[in-house]
Order: structure tokens, then sequence, then C-alpha cells
């Protein structure tokens, strides 16, 4: 299991789970198989980029995706982390 791979998926799932959604509903919501995105989330498979687009692009999902992919936040332009969404 390549580390780049894991740390993605398991960011990907921090978000799912900060949002509130089932695997299914997140998978639905960024038009993957609920398998395709377990794999993702468990780093059995490498991240597709159309689904990095698809959430870069969803309204309700695009702020994480500075933190998704360079491990930044800055809130001032409405890039966060998902512990910053649990929190308030």
């Amino acid at each position: 299991m390549n580390s780049n791979i894991d740390t993605v998926g398991k960011k990907i799932r921090q978000i799912r789970e900060a949002v509130g959604l089932s695997r299914p509903k997140f998978a639905d919501l960024l038009g993957v198989p609920p398998t395709t995105l377990k794999n993702y989330e468990l780093g059995y498979r490498e991240v597709g980029g159309a689904f990095l687009v698809a959430l870069a692009h969803h309204p309700e999902l695009h702020k994480f995706t500075l933190w998704l992919l360079a491990d930044k936040k800055v809130a001032e332009i409405g890039q966060i982390g998902p512990d910053d969404l649990v929190k308030g």
C-alpha cells in the first residue's frame, strides 16, 4: 500500500464523516460507486483525478480542497479542514 494513496483516502473519509454522510450517499454525491469510494478510503486504489475534480467543484465540499491536496487551510478564503467543520 502506497502511503500517499493511503493518506488521501483517509482524508476523504475524514471529509465524508465531517459532513455526516454514509459511504453510499457520499459516493452518489460524487458520482462513483460505493465500492470505489471504499477502495479510496482504505488505500486499496489510487484516487482518480475525476473524483478529485468532482469534490473540488461540489458546492458543499470545495472548502476542503486545499486541505485534501496540500494539507493547508486558509479560512479567509473559505479553505478549511474537517476538524474546523466539526468544531463549528
